[in-house]
Order: C-alpha cells, then structure tokens, then sequence
C-alpha cells in the first residue's frame, strides 16, 4: 500500500483559517472604535465587539473539534456583526460592515457543507437587512438590494466552484470511491471520534484476486468493470456507513465505523454475495493508542495473510451466500510488512 503516514491535504478550512479570519475582523473593528466614522458612533460597543472576535478566535483554537464549533463560531460573529450595523451612525459605515458581512458569507460557501454554508448565508442577509433597517443612518433600498444580490450571487457561485472542485479531488473517477488522499483524512477523522467515544472502529484492506490475470486475458475495460462492480457492491445501502477508499490499482480501504473484528468479517462475509468477484480481505480493529499508519499496516498484514492462505488452500476467496461469517478463519499472521502486490 505504500507510506501511509504523509500528511494529506486539507480538503476543508481548518480551525485555525476561522480563527486567523476572526482575528482580522477583531482588529479591524477595533480600528474602527480607535477612528470612528462618526463622532456619534458608540465606541464602547466597537470595543465590545472587537473583544467578541477575539474571543472567538480563541475559543476556535482552544475548543473541543466538534461540528458545530467552526460553523457556530461564525453564527455568534454574524450576530455581533448584525449588532454594529445596527448602531451605525453614516451610510460609509453601513456599506464597510456590509461588505465585511457578504465575506463572512462566502467564508461559510468555502468553508462547510452546503447546508451548513446556505444557513450561514441567510443568517448573513438577516444581520444585513435587519441592521440597515435599525440603524440610525439613512440607507437607500439600492444599497441593501446590491448588497443582497451580490451576497447570494458571490457564495452560490463560490460554493458550487468550491464542492465541484473537492468532489472531484476526493472522488475516483473511475468507481466512485474516495482518492487516498480523501480516505485517509477521513480515516484520521474517525480514529480521533472513536478514541473520543470509546466505539469500536475496524479497517478492512482488500484488494481482487488474480486481478492481472483478469486484465491480461478480458482486457482493461474488463477490469475496470470489476472495480466498478466491486466499489458498487460495497458502497450499496445494506452495506451501511462504510467508507470506501481506493488506494492503488485494485487495492481498496474499507472504514467500517462502529464495527469490531467480528461485525467486520459479517460486512465483509455479507459484501462477498452481493458481488461475484473473488477478493480478499485484512481487517485490523482500532486501538486507543494507533495512528492511521499502525492501523492500515497491522490490516495490510492480515490481508497478506488472508492471500497466502487462499493460495495454501486453506481459506476459501468467496465464501458462498449464507455460510457463517464467524466460521471464517482469521488471517494467518505475517511478521514482516508487504512489499508489492
């Protein structure tokens, strides 16, 4: 399978991208309570509101990673942001926070999942309206129209380019399993929630048996068809939360959260009559102190394993549909990782 422990790339904004962003806001607005529009405008809340971006920044670093710290980190911003433009006291200002508004929108296309960012943004366009309305500055309807459109035309735009992009990054063309690159971080992901959680956590590494010999006498598309067929029948809706990462030519990873060993060789004895494909398999159950690389090698080596007996004759390569998962004979233990398919 190769090195497993590089560091992959993020595919989403990170903790410290919101807090880097908030900290900005934090200095800016306190700029703008150090040199007011307006001699009349309310520099105390300024004050106020530039300790509440710095604080969030913090509080982005230093909190637990849950999904709702990034997303309600910039949901409480944009309430404090609605709140200034409420008390602005020139149009120059409402334009200025307005503007900082719609970035803290398109911050959210970029940043979350669609229904995450399409929340955030009406949450934007909210603080935006309702503050021009409350504040004591005239403001013309043009001005709250042009800033509307260009919120909404901006983050849909933002966001389609943004997911069309990671889709494409993380997802393989061929079979519709994630890249290494995606499987891997999402593995790194549910590692961390399962040491948190204290749930059972099982990896299954596979890959098809005699695939070069398939290639060689059915032709490439052949094989390609294989992979898709396999992919298909491990990512079908009985095949529950699997995860499914394709990490070389016919070599695949398998998350199975919430699963042990034992759920594992069911999910992999169940898979195996839903496709006709002879392939093999190495699980490997998490532990608290594995890393992804322990955990991918200590599956890599039950995978070998798994071959060496089908090979001996001691382990059937597709059980048939309705034998006992449980009777399935563990992985023969192998000292030394694999060097090659």
């Amino acid at each position: 399978m190769g090195r497993s422990d590089a560091r992959t790339p993020r595919l989403y904004a990170t903790r410290g991208h919101l807090a880097c962003a908030l900290g900005l806001m934090a200095v800016l607005v306190l700029g703008g309570g150090l040199f007011p529009l307006s001699p009349e405008s309310p520099v105390g809340l300024w004050f106020a509101a530039a300790g509440l971006f710095g604080a969030l920044a913090a509080g982005v670093l230093v909190l637990p990673a849950r999904r709702w710290t990034m997303p309600g980190a910039l949901a409480v911003g944009l309430l404090g942001a609605g709140v200034l433009l409420a008390s602005c006291r020139t149009a120059e200002g409402l334009v200025v926070l307005s503007i900082g508004v719609m970035t803290a929108a398109q911050y959210a296309a970029y940043a979350f999942r669609t229904g995450v960012a399409a929340l955030l943004v009406a949450e934007a366009i909210g603080a935006v309206t309702a503050g021009m309305v409350l504040a004591p500055a005239p403001f013309h309807a043009l001005t709250w129209l042009v800033v509307v459109i260009m919120t909404v035309a901006s983050t849909s735009l933002l966001g389609h380019v943004t997911h069309w992009l990671r889709r494409h990054a993380t997802t393989d063309d061929l079979t519709g399993a994630l890249t290494r690159a995606a499987v891997l971080e999402r593995l790194a992901a549910r590692l961390d929630e399962a040491r948190r959680t204290g749930a059972p956590l099982a990896v299954v590494s596979a890959d098809v048996d005699d695939f070069k010999a398939v290639n060689d006498t059915r032709g490439h598309l052949a094989g390609d068809d294989v992979l898709v067929e396999l992919v298909a029948s491990w990512r079908d809706p009985a095949a529950g939360r699997a995860v499914v990462g394709r990490v070389g030519g016919d070599e695949f990873v398998v998350v199975l959260p919430g699963r042990d060993a034992a759920a594992a060789r069911r999910w992999i004895a169940d898979a195996r009559t839903r496709c006709g494909t002879p392939w093999s398999a190495g699980i490997a159950d998490a532990r608290p102190d594995d890393s992804v690389r322990d955990l991918l090698a200590r599956a890599d080596v039950a995978l070998y394993g798994a071959k060496r007996d089908r090979r001996a004759g001691r382990l059937p390569a597709a059980p048939a549909p309705g034998a006992d998962p449980g009777a399935h004979p563990g992985p023969h233990p192998d000292p030394l990782p694999h060097q090659g398919r």
